[in-house]
């Protein structure tokens, strides 16, 4: 099981990707933790079907970066 940690400078970015997330969500992606009064707001996903591994991605205006 792989868990992703994603911030952004934007809670606006934060709170778009989370929709898709839930709107294509195939059972296999959770969203586990969803913090928007940090400083960089962030959300961190839990993939069924991934590797033992964690990560940080940010997420931008044109998408994710590692």
């Amino acid at each position: 099981m792989r868990r992703m940690r994603i911030e952004s400078h934007s809670h606006e970015l934060i709170a778009g990707f989370v929709a898709g997330v839930e709107w294509v969500n195939d059972s296999a992606l959770n969203v586990v933790d969803l913090e928007y009064g940090a400083r960089k707001p962030f959300v961190v996903l839990e993939d069924q079907d991934g590797a033992d591994e964690e990560g940080v991605l940010n997420l931008t205006i044109n998408g994710i970066e590692g």
